[in-house]
């Protein structure tokens, strides 16, 4: 079988390679190529990564292409993980956001929104392509962000086959087993809401309720990503836990206020720290110069991977992410992140593995008061028939609310950027609680669509 990850040449690309590689045997997959449009980029991530699998796995075949309808050509799985419009894009959405007094963050609000802007377009022209040339049956598995949003997108396009992923739930979970002393897969958790607005409730270990015993632990407020969250925010959040994302909408102005006043707003830091990567890469021949490749790779990544949310809460992960050497990073076991997603999918479907894990997928009655067709981001039991939600039923009005008026913009948005409609895109975000001004939604939208044109109208384009 055949695997294919759009996007595949980028920041990620080498702990993609491992976790696919690694679990090739295991979900009956020979073949696994990366396709990115960045040339320069497969010049070196993507030899990276060609040189990690061989050294992995050699029975593999594993390659790279700029050519997306070979790499999607009899296809059975794809991993889509791109960033149209590439880092430029991003800096310039947090830019533009920030000189209009709103958060830039890429996932959420107007960032969001200009991300989507890109990203859609750009997806609906690689489904399509998948459906006319991809083995009948294949799936698709969506990291693209903002994931809600296009994963939603895809699905009222007809895209049945395509899945929302994120690597933040089943992270956050981790962090929790970790702070429990258990091994990973032990807890048994529920998530719910929407893609980077979710809630998790109903912890519980081997059939005892833990759900008290998280949130009474001051551990978890230092050794968890509930370290941005207060107790009191649990507490009328439902007695739930929070994704990390619920930052950036229950502490809006100490977010906006630590950002504007950093020396690198996030999107800057990773487009200075990327930079400075691949002018070091563009100086080596690959694959002669690999081990000294990897070392700056891993480098800039730890340097991005201890940022995280640093700059917008001013504290670090208490946990420092150390980079390794070639033989420990090819010698310790696979810690996952998105692809592990992906992988336990395949695994439930075709091996007969039932698990549970979280997705977004269409609530299908799952959570009261949401429509079938909201995607939404959920535990999920895994079978061989496909994904099912759990049913988590009526949920905290705070929350429902929260949910809808989001869902709102994500439908506005789509619209928006499906049907070239800027008066959509200016009612969901002037309903957005990160931007919440009919007039500033109105500026950004003539700015984002004009900046983006290309992008929105490649909706007017066939595949060739």
């Amino acid at each position: 079988m055949k695997l294919c990850v759009i996007g595949g040449a980028g920041a990620r690309s080498a702990f993609l390679t491992k976790s696919l590689v690694k679990a090739a045997g295991d979900i009956r997959v020979d073949e696994i190529v990366l396709m990115d449009n960045n040339r320069e980029k497969l010049r070196t991530y993507g030899e990276i990564s060609k040189e990690l699998a061989r050294r992995l796995d050699p029975s593999v075949r594993f390659w790279v292409t700029d050519d997306a309808r070979a790499a999607l050509r009899d296809v059975d799985y794809i991993i889509t993980t791109i960033r149209a419009g590439g880092d430029e894009g991003r800096l310039f959405d947090e830019q533009t956001c920030l000189a209009h007094g709103v958060l830039g963050q890429e996932t959420t609000g107007a960032g969001g929104f200009a991300m989507a802007l890109r990203s859609i377009p750009t997806l609906v022209y690689y489904c399509t392509l998948a459906r006319e040339v991809a083995h009948p049956g294949h799936l698709i598995f969506n990291f693209t962000n903002p994931s809600g949003i296009i994963t939603q997108a895809l699905r009222s396009r007809g895209f049945d086959n395509v899945y929302g992923i994120c690597d933040a739930p089943s992270g956050f979970i981790r962090q929790l087993e970790e702070i429990l002393g258990v091994p990973y897969g032990e807890l048994d958790i529920e998530c719910y809401g929407l893609n980077h607005l979710s809630w998790f409730r109903n912890a519980r270990l081997h059939g005892r309720d833990v759900q008290q015993e998280l949130l009474n632990n001051p551990r978890t407020y230092q050794h968890s990503e509930m370290r941005l969250f207060t107790r009191e925010m649990a507490r009328i959040s439902g007695e739930c836990m929070l994704n990390e994302y619920l930052y950036f909408y229950y502490r809006r102005e100490k977010s906006l206020s630590m950002i504007q006043k950093a020396e690198h707003p996030r999107g800057e830091m990773i487009y200075l720290i990327n930079r400075e990567l691949e002018q070091q890469l563009s100086r080596l021949e690959l694959p002669r110069d690999f081990e000294k490749a990897f070392n700056l790779y891993m480098t800039a990544y730890g340097k991005r991977e201890n940022a995280y949310f640093s700059v917008e809460s001013g504290a670090c992960r208490e946990k420092v992410w150390k980079a390794p050497s070639v033989e420990e990073f090819l010698s310790t076991p696979d810690e996952g992140g998105y692809a592990a997603v992906a992988l336990r999918f395949i695994r439930a479907i075709t091996e007969g593995e039932a698990c549970r894990m979280v997705l977004s997928v269409p609530n299908a009655g799952a959570i009261e008061g949401l429509a079938d067709d909201d995607v939404v981001e959920i535990t999920c039991d895994i079978r061989s028939d496909g994904a099912h939600p759990v049913h988590i039923g009526a949920i905290d009005e705070f929350q429902l609310q929260q949910i809808k008026r989001l869902k709102y913009f994500e439908r506005c948005t789509i619209r928006a950027v499906l049907e070239n409609d800027p008066d959509a895109a200016i009612k969901g975000l002037a309903l957005h609680p990160l931007v919440n001004d009919f007039e500033l939604a109105q500026k950004l939208t003539d700015i984002f669509f004009r900046q983006y044109a290309d992008f929105i109208h490649m909706n007017e384009q066939a595949p060739n």
